[in-house]
């Protein structure tokens, strides 16, 4: 902990120590945002002079869509804009979260925490310590805290804002109750954490956030959780454009998700059935993949598959079960609810082969990155383009205007990034192109298409610093003071 006072004083000053140390964490000066929120924590919370403060990035998946709960590695890498929170002790369970874009919160540290209403910003705090209550089997350890949240991960937008909520209340407990926990398992306990909120993603995105170093994107593995640091090519910058489309954190939303696990694992199941794998403890996709190979998964993903869509009906009948063993193993989303289908079925066989064709996209993306081949990079980006909107059905049509944009004004791959249906783009982009790149998107879609979108066109009037973003990798999660 530090004296809040003080710290708010060498900031201010511009403290050329404290500026060294946060270039270690950071490529861009956040000394206003830091400061903004300390001041934030000194008028809510005015006795509490001993502070911590730490962050939790929010990050951009390069390459890898909807891969880490099919168990396939992904390459995300985090990005400098994060949630900041300033928090101070308290001697009892309670959490008291405050934060000056949304109303406060309050809760005890329970054994089970009870929900707030869906949507609501405080369920991701909640998340994230009941995350910390599980790993310690009960609130026994835990104390409570003081916390002033702000986030400049843009809402809505694919960057992850909602997992940075969930990471740094998880990490703000862990401070207040002067415990420690290793990055990897505390990364692997947040995965798990996130269901919490009804969404049935996989851990991408928390470890992306707590386990990235400054200046490379991670090779991330699932089952067991793993990390690999990998240089993104030289003389090429991440950009991200947002489309600002918001996907809502609404009911339908989250259903609308939950299906595409679900239709990963009814085709994970179906090729289990053709292969013949029954007794080998095949779960996910990415069992098949690493145990057989890519030639031998795409094979049986063309012998199981001869249709596209697949209703409950058919899905029951091809694995020899009935409807009421199918509802439950494949059409209940961990929370308990039921996820209902379209009468024509799901579209099992596209949702499989895009999981088969962007786990062999990855593979590749990391050897030739490795090679130092950026163009050879840039060409799996708009392979994982396509098949996110061909078949994994997540574009949407701000998307891809801002993919044929940029790609127009060269860049060398473009891609959706994060769940879809809205939210960013990211270009792997040319030095020399930033600029031309970067100009193209402004003219041809900030100040033009996007007015095909009301919503969006409003939200780039009031936000235009959410919309484009020349990224540098960032490190990840930390107390910083």
């Amino acid at each position: 902990m530090t004296d809040r006072d003080q710290l708010i004083t060498r900031l201010g000053d511009r403290d050329p120590e404290l500026l060294r140390m946060l270039d270690q964490h950071y490529n861009i000066d956040v000394t206003d945002r830091l400061l903004r929120v300390l001041k934030y924590h000194a008028e809510r919370f005015p006795g509490d002079r001993e502070v911590a403060v730490l962050k939790a990035p929010g990050r951009v998946n390069v390459i890898g869509e909807h891969l880490d709960y099919n168990g396939l590695p992904v390459f995300p890498m985090a990005i400098d804009y994060d949630m900041t929170v300033v928090l101070s002790r308290r001697d009892d369970r309670k959490v008291v979260a405050v934060n000056p874009e949304f109303d406060d919160r309050e809760f005890e540290i329970s054994a089970q925490i009870p929900r707030f209403e869906t949507g609501d910003w405080g369920n991701y705090l909640k998340a994230g310590v009941q995350g910390i209550v599980d790993e310690f089997g009960g609130p026994e350890k835990l104390k409570g805290f003081n916390g002033s949240f702000l986030g400049s991960v843009p809402i809505g937008s694919g960057l992850s804002s909602s997992s940075t909520l969930v990471v740094a209340s998880a990490i703000a407990v862990l401070e207040s109750s002067g415990i420690g926990m290793p990055p990897l398992e505390l990364a692997d306990r947040m995965a798990k954490a996130e269901w919490y909120v009804g969404t049935q993603g996989g851990g991408m995105d928390h470890a992306a956030s707590i386990l990235s170093e400054k200046g490379k994107a991670l090779k991330i593995g699932f089952f067991p959780l793993s990390a690999t640091p990998v240089a993104i090519p030289e003389g090429y910058t991440i950009v991200v454009a947002n489309s600002m489309v918001v996907s809502a954190k609404t009911e339908a939303s989250r259903i609308r998700f939950n299906l595409l696990p679900a239709a990963c694992q009814i085709a994970c199941a179906m090729m289990v059935k053709t292969m013949g794998l029954e007794n080998e403890g095949i779960e996910r996709l990415g069992d098949i993949y690493f145990r057989y190979g890519r030639i031998e998964t795409l094979r049986g993903h063309e012998k199981t598959f001869t249709q596209d869509r697949y209703t409950r009906q058919e899905v029951a009948d091809f694995l020899g079960l009935s409807l009421e063993e199918t509802e439950s193993t494949f059409y209940t989303a961990r929370s308990g609810e039921p996820l209902p289908v379209p009468e024509e079925g799901l579209p099992i066989a596209a949702r499989a082969r895009h999981v088969i064709s962007e786990a062999i996209r990855v593979e590749e993306s990391v050897k030739v990155i490795e090679a130092g081949d950026g163009e050879a990079f840039g060409r799996r980006m708009n392979g994982s383009w396509i098949s996110c909107r061909d078949d994994f059905g997540i574009s949407h049509p701000s998307l891809e205007k801002l993919v044929d944009i940029a790609r127009e004004a060269g860049s060398s791959g473009s891609r959706l990034t994060g769940a879809g249906w809205g939210g960013c783009t990211v270009h792997l982009v040319a030095d020399h192109k930033v600029d031309a790149v970067l100009e193209a998107l402004m003219e041809k879609y900030y100040n033009g298409a996007i007015r095909e979108f009301p919503a969006a066109a409003e939200r780039f009037t009031q936000r235009p610093q959410d919309a484009l973003l020349a990224l540098r990798p960032s490190a990840g999660a930390r107390v910083l003071f």
